[in-house]
C-alpha cells in the first residue's frame, strides 16, 4: 500500500469573540492523502453538537454531513469553518483523523486543534455605604445601594478600551434619627477619590472554630489573593484590620489575631486596581472622581436675637436635614461677624420642617457691642456638611473579567456621618 503523508494541519486557535465567524482550516501533504474532519462544539453544560458541512450550522445529532471525507487532489486544501454567534461561550475542537493509507507527519494518530469562544461578561459598579461592617450606616442614605447601580457588558478577547460614565447622587435620609449629614474630612465642599477606594469582595465560610489565631481554615479559597483585608464576618466581630499574609491550601494567615466560630461567613475584600486585577483578571483603571457636596441651604424660621456678649443662641429653622452637629460646621448668612468659632454648630434638633440649631457666638470677642437679630425668611449657608453628594468619574475597562464581577467604592473611607451633637 503506498502511504500518503499529512505534512500539516492549521486554523487560528486564537480566542474567539461572541460574533459570528469564520476561520480558515488549512491541511498540507502528499497527493492522494486522504482523512475525515470533524468539528465539535461543547457548550457551557457539556453538551456536544456536531458541525454540518452543508448547511454549515451545527446540529445536536449526528449524521452524516457532520463527517467531510477528503482525499487531497493537490498539496493543498482549505476549507472555511463557520462559526456561530454565541454570547454564553464555547469551546470548538476541529478534529483531522487519517485514513488507512495516510499517517501524520509528526506521529500519532488523530490531530486535535481547539479554539475557545469566550462569552460576554458583565461588570457591575456600585457605591457602598457599608452596612455589612454596620448596619447602622444603611440607616443614613435614602437607599440601599445609595444610588443605582452601573452595569458594563464586553468580552475578554475584545481589543481597545471601554469607557463607562459615573455620576451618582448620594443623598442623606430624610429622619430626625439620622438626617444630620454628610462630611468630607476636613468638611471641606469636595474631595478627590483615591483609586484604592475601590475594592471587590468576596465571602468564604469558617471550617473550624479559632481563638485568638492568625491561622484559620476556609471551606473554600476561591477568589482569595494575598493581600485581601477581612473586612465583616456575619456573627461575632473582627479584630483591627487583618489582611491575608499567605494561604496554603484552604489555610489562611492573617496579619492579626482573630476568635471566629465555626461556620460564620467572613468578608474578604480587594482594595484598588492591582488586587483587583488579581482577582478577576482584569484590567481597569478608575479616572477623575471627585465627590462634591452640594451647597447645604436652610431658612430661619423665625427672628432670633444674638446678644452682644458671648454666649450660645437656638436658631430656629424651617428644616435641619443635613446640619451636623458637634462643633464639627459652620453657618454662614447672619447679619453678624463670621470671625473666629462664631457661628458653629453646637447640637441640632432635628425636624423635616421644623427643628432647630443650637449655634456658638462670641460676640464681645468679635466687638460686636449691641444686639444683632436673624430675622425670619433669612437663608442660612451650611459649610461642612451636606444633605446630597454628588459622585462624577469614569471607569475604563481595559479587559473584561473572565467570570462576572463587581466593583465596589467604599464610601466609608471619605464620608463621615453626622449627629445631632
Amino acid at each position: 500500500m503506498d502511504i500518503k503523508t499529512i505534512n500539516s494541519v492549521k486554523i487560528s486557535q486564537s480566542n474567539m469573540s461572541v460574533v459570528a465567524q469564520s476561520r480558515l482550516l488549512n491541511i498540507t501533504g502528499d497527493v492522494g492523502a486522504s482523512f475525515i474532519i470533524n468539528v465539535i462544539k461543547i457548550n457551557g453544560t457539556g453538551k456536544e453538537s456536531y458541525y454540518n458541512f452543508k448547511t454549515k450550522v451545527f446540529t445536536d445529532a449526528f449524521i452524516a454531513a457532520n463527517a467531510l471525507r477528503q482525499t487531497m487532489g493537490s498539496s493543498n486544501f482549505s476549507i472555511p469553518i463557520s462559526f456561530p454567534a454565541d454570547a454564553s461561550g464555547d469551546v470548538y475542537s476541529i478534529i483531522v483523523i487519517p485514513s488507512k493509507n495516510t499517517v501524520l507527519k509528526n506521529g500519532g494518530g488523530v490531530i486535535n486543534k481547539k479554539i475557545t469562544q469566550v462569552g460576554q461578561t458583565t461588570l457591575l459598579l456600585e457605591v457602598d455605604e457599608g452596612s455589612e461592617i454596620s448596619s447602622a450606616f444603611g440607616n443614613k442614605y435614602t437607599a440601599n445601594p445609595p444610588d443605582t447601580s452601573v452595569s458594563s457588558v464586553g468580552s475578554t478577547v475584545q481589543s481597545g478600551s471601554t469607557s463607562v460614565p459615573i455620576a451618582w447622587t448620594l443623598t442623606n435620609a430624610a429622619s430626625d434619627t439620622h438626617g444630620f449629614g454628610f462630611m468630607f474630612p476636613d468638611r471641606l465642599s469636595s474631595f478627590v477619590i483615591p483609586d484604592s477606594y475601590w475594592f471587590t469582595e468576596q465571602t468564604q465560610v469558617v471550617n473550624g472554630t479559632i481563638s485568638s489565631s492568625t491561622t484559620l481554615v476556609l471551606d473554600s479559597v476561591v477568589n482569595l489573593i494575598v493581600g485581601m483585608t477581612l473586612s465583616h464576618t456575619n456573627s461575632g466581630s473582627i479584630s483591627g484590620a487583618p489582611v491575608i499574609a499567605a494561604i496554603n491550601g484552604n489555610t489562611l494567615t492573617l496579619s492579626v489575631a482573630q476568635s471566629l466560630s465555626d461556620g460564620v461567613t467572613l468578608g474578604f475584600r480587594a482594595y484598588g486596581p492591582t488586587l483587583i486585577s488579581k482577582v478577576f483578571g482584569l484590567n481597569i483603571a478608575f479616572n477623575n472622581f471627585v465627590a462634591i457636596g452640594t451647597e447645604l441651604i436652610k431658612t430661619v424660621r423665625s427672628n432670633t436675637t444674638f446678644p452682644a456678649s458671648d454666649g450660645a443662641v437656638t436658631v430656629n429653622l424651617n428644616g435641619t436635614y443635613g446640619v451636623a452637629g458637634g462643633n464639627l460646621v459652620r453657618i454662614k448668612g447672619f447679619n453678624i461677624n463670621e470671625n473666629a468659632s462664631n457661628n458653629v454648630v453646637v447640637s441640632v434638633s432635628a425636624s423635616s420642617t421644623a427643628g432647630s440649631i443650637n449655634v456658638t457666638f462670641a460676640g464681645a470677642a468679635d466687638d460686636e457691642v449691641v444686639e444683632s437679630i436673624v430675622t425670619a425668611g433669612t437663608k442660612l449657608y451650611v459649610n461642612g456638611s451636606h444633605q446630597e453628594i454628588k459622585i462624577t468619574g469614569t471607569v475604563i475597562i481595559n479587559k473584561y473579567p473572565e467570570t462576572n464581577a463587581k466593583l465596589k467604592l467604599d464610601l466609608t473611607k471619605f464620608i463621615t456621618h453626622g449627629a445631632a451633637s
